[in-house]
């Protein structure tokens, strides 16, 4: 089958190396639309883009990546970008991932190093950086997706009322802490180890500005590795220390709890949603750990026990 999208990505190569001395190879492709390839040219790497312009903007990777670099947080480089075809040419940052570099192990380091990170994108300034703000539509469009794509179509009235209350807490939860640079996807698979053996950043082009545990969820209570519950309490009692958070440790804690259960409700709706309507049926391997992070909050917290009963 031809694929027209990569043949005019390689055109576009040929173009800016001003000829067509170099090998291409797929890297990796994640949830949206977007392709990535390793590009080999003279003993050197680069990694090419594919964001079809009809289905992603890549401007905001531009932006933010620029923004990242210029506060000392290792993004890739933007080498060319053509916004117009949707074909970005950036900096290699490797293949090694954090979730890789872990090994199936917890590694305490490796997750401090990830905490100190996103400690030092959380003293960005995210104002007048044409950021979206993750305010009550947002975060409640996104758990609308629970209910679309993951729970029975049948809800009666009383149960999409007990919902909106609970969506109605995470909601006033999440505007209610202090607001910084999000990343909206900080964790295991979005984490790459270069080969100087330091953290890069990628995929965060969906930044926004929105709660400060929402990055440190994603990273503790991750959809692709599980840690346990004393490794997540010694990493939270880390953050709080590192982070200097001024209220006391258990409000920190239930902010921390409350904003990763709105991510989940979140998540259970992508993933099903990834299955349905675009054939990414892998997802659904991980909705498992995703629905047990949800159960585990709705056990701590006697206001989500509804939630023991609809999942």
């Amino acid at each position: 089958m031809t694929d027209q999208r990569l043949d005019t990505l390689k055109a576009w190569l040929e173009t800016f190396f001003d000829d067509a001395d170099f090998v291409i190879s797929k890297a990796s492709d994640d949830a949206s639309f977007r392709r990535y390839f390793r590009i080999e040219r003279s003993n050197t790497t680069f990694i090419a883009m594919d964001a079809p312009p009809t289905k992603e903007d890549s401007a905001p990777f531009v932006q933010i990546a620029t923004l990242l670099r210029n506060n000392k947080i290792h993004a890739p480089k933007i080498i060319e970008a053509d916004l117009t075809q949707g074909f970005l040419l950036i900096e290699d940052l490797g293949s090694t991932t954090f979730l890789q570099a872990l090994n199936h192990t917890f590694n305490l380091d490796l997750y401090k190093s990830a905490i100190d990170e996103l400690i030092k994108i959380q003293v960005i300034n995210p104002k007048n950086q044409g950021l979206k703000q993750y305010d009550d539509k947002l975060l409640n469009t996104e758990m609308q997706l629970l209910i679309d794509w993951y729970l029975d179509k049948n809800l009666n009235k009383n149960q999409q009322a007990q919902l909106h209350h609970i969506f109605k807490l995470l909601t006033d939860n999440a505007l209610n802490s202090p607001q910084v640079f999000v990343h909206r996807d900080y964790h295991a698979r979005n984490l790459m180890l270069s080969p100087a053996n330091t953290l890069a950043v990628i995929d965060f082009q969906d930044a926004v500005i929105g709660s400060y545990t929402y990055d440190l969820c994603s990273l503790l209570k991750d959809a692709y590795f599980e840690l346990k519950s004393t490794d997540i309490q010694t990493l939270l009692a880390y953050f709080y220390k590192q982070a200097n958070i001024q209220i006391n440790f258990k409000e920190f804690e239930k902010e921390f709890d409350l904003m990763g259960l709105q991510r989940h409700l979140k998540i259970l709706g992508i993933f099903k949603r990834l299955s349905i309507r675009d054939g990414k049926h892998q997802y659904l391997e991980d909705i498992p750990l995703v629905k047990k992070y949800a159960l585990q909050i709705a056990n701590k917290y006697s206001e989500f026990s509804f939630l023991k009963e609809i999942l």
